[in-house]
């Protein structure tokens, strides 16, 4: 199988850099992006929002999709690959991974970039 350049691209570099784009340090605080590498060579970026904000979605390359949907980040991106035939190979996160995004990554053999806060999602301990 040839190597795909897209896969050479760290996700969790990707995330930090398109996250540090949110004008409001409020809301780049409060909010996660997240970048998921496939198989296909296709990037899908995706929000803890239900899609990005402006000035992430304007800053998105040719092969970078954006991903919609509610809940955590980096299950967003993986849901809409799943929903899209991809198959993820990296993820990356612009903070650190709850145990809950930890399972779901595990699951579907992602290797993740970002580093696991080894903690329960703070939203979903209520």
């Amino acid at each position: 199988m040839p190597i795909n350049i897209f896969n050479l691209l760290d996700p969790d570099k990707r995330a930090k850099e398109l996250h540090s784009k949110i004008k409001h340090t409020h809301t780049q605080s409060k909010t996660t992006t997240a970048v998921l590498n496939t198989e296909e060579g296709k990037v899908l970026v995706g929000s803890s929002e239900k899609s990005l904000r402006k000035e992430i979605r304007e800053a998105l390359e040719k092969h970078e999709i954006e991903a919609f949907g509610e809940g955590h980040a980096e299950e967003t991106v993986i849901q809409n690959a799943i929903g899209l035939g991809l198959t993820g190979t990296e993820i990356g996160a612009s903070r650190p991974i709850c145990l809950d995004c930890e399972y779901i990554i595990n699951e579907n053999n992602i290797i993740a970039k970002t580093e696991f806060s080894g903690k329960p999602s703070q939203k979903r301990k209520k």
